[in-house]
């Protein structure tokens, strides 16, 4: 149960990692107001990252302050209602032949162990480890026990303020997504991402700095070094869970002062939120702010 309750804590971790903006009229800016059809009341939509550096920069200020002028907010999930032992079935590799350690080449394998040493948290794990799927070892590899996940410290506020919390996506919905990517293609990814690994600490920082420049349509393509993002996990990650949100979002919009925050990897290019919601009729501008580094 230890190790579930971890794996409920890094779950979110996962798609932000994975997610890749497409090309379209250039945007930017993490933090936006909606208004139009029938909103009179704040309402915000403001892409997360799942995993910040708080010792380069401090949380956003003016995003958490916005938080005062809403009633409800929505994440991708709702936290509260994460069940480690629902997760279960989509998380383990249950034929052992597919087990991570059969299915790694020896390269892959042998950096794997490697990296393993230097993590207490990894190698009480043992052998359960290989029994991960590999989209899922990812954010066991980018924990570093320091990172923050911003979702989960705007929920700590919200709460804090008597605000009420829901969520857009459930967690079965989200694992689906995730297992429609085959353990083939995962391996593939997994063995290109082990490959290049070098420490969490320098990929959270990568992840941190790409973040604030709020580049909201090349940010992940950024991450990945440029590389091409297969389309068929393109389609499963990202566009249909978009159109999901999007009418989802379209339900609750107007009924109180809200904040949607989701992944900002959700955000821009032609099949992302601010495309599809000025599609049904909504205004969205950029509200402009900075990250303030860390003296």
């Amino acid at each position: 149960m230890k190790h579930l309750n971890l794996i409920s804590k890094l779950f979110c971790l996962t798609t932000a990692l994975l997610l890749s903006a497409s090309a379209h009229a250039q945007q930017k800016g993490l933090l936006w107001q909606i208004t139009g059809k029938n909103i009179a009341q704040p309402t915000y939509l403001f892409g997360t990252i799942h995993l910040f550096d708080t010792t380069l920069y401090r949380l956003p200020d003016a995003v958490m302050n916005k938080l005062t002028q809403t009633k409800k907010v929505y994440f991708e999930l709702d936290f509260s209602k994460i069940n480690p032992a629902e997760m279960l079935p989509y998380i383990m590799i249950k034929d052992s032949t597919q087990q991570l350690d059969n299915l790694f080449d020896a390269t892959t394998l042998a950096k794997l162990k490697e990296i393993t040493k230097t993590s207490p948290m990894m190698q009480g794990m043992g052998p359960m480890l290989y029994k991960f799927k590999p989209l899922f070892l990812t954010t066991l590899l980018l924990n570093n026990g320091k990172a923050v996940t911003i979702d989960m410290e705007m929920q700590k506020r919200a709460v804090a303020l008597n605000d009420s919390v829901g969520g857009l996506e459930t967690v079965a919905e989200q694992m689906q997504a995730l297992d429609a990517v085959s353990i083939a293609k995962q391996v593939q990814m997994m063995q290109e991402f082990i490959k290049s690994y070098t420490t969490a600490d320098e990929l959270v920082k990568k992840l941190t700095e790409i973040y604030v420049k709020q580049d909201i349509e090349n940010l992940l393509t950024e991450l990945n070094n440029n590389a091409p993002i297969d389309a068929s996990f393109n389609e499963a990650l990202l566009v249909k869970r978009n159109i999901t949100m999007a009418n989802r979002i379209d339900k609750v919009l107007g009924k109180q002062s809200t904040m949607i925050a989701v992944g900002s990897g959700h955000l821009g290019g032609k099949d992302g939120l601010i495309t599809l919601l000025k599609a049904k009729g909504y205004k969205l501008k950029n509200v402009p702010f900075v990250f303030e580094k860390v003296k």
